[in-house]
């Protein structure tokens, strides 16, 4: 990528979120990083800022990560921008229904170090803006095979 690129992560564990965005601006001085503790702060600043790939923690303090994801992915099968599921939860049918419902990717915190996130959003960038091109509609278990 040259050029800079947009990244909301929403997701309420300050410490979590913290880290991931340390690394993700070492990753690359490309990133824009607009950060939202709560769902309804994430939503807010979706409708203000340039987005080009949002990170959503499932676990928000005011409203479900479905509840965001469903405003942010409202045709489940054509994202116009990518929804990456970085979670706690460990819960497989979660995880699906999630990619069912529009994320591109769901990554479990434990598992997925920050340079991971990095590849992921650089990949998820690229794929949905190729799939718009073309017209297709991405395999939705996808990102939960890569991440399991």
């Amino acid at each position: 990528m040259s050029h800079a690129v947009h990244i909301l992560f929403i997701d309420g564990y300050s410490e979590d979120r913290d880290y991931y965005v340390q690394r993700l601006k070492t990753s690359s001085l490309e990133y824009v990083i607009y950060e939202a503790a709560t769902g309804q702060t994430g939503l807010d600043l979706y409708r203000f800022h340039p987005t080009d790939c949002v990170i959503l923690e499932l676990e928000l303090p005011d409203m479900s990560g479905f509840d965001v994801l469903s405003r942010l992915v409202p045709l489940a099968r054509h994202p116009d921008i990518p929804v990456i599921i970085l979670t706690r939860s460990s819960f497989r049918s979660l995880m699906e229904l999630a990619l069912l419902n529009g994320a591109y990717m769901c990554l479990y915190k434990g598992l997925s170090p920050g340079d991971f996130l990095d590849t992921a959003i650089v990949h998820a960038i690229s794929a949905v803006r190729l799939d718009r091109k073309k017209g297709i509609i991405p395999n939705p278990l996808w990102g939960l095979e890569k991440s399991a």
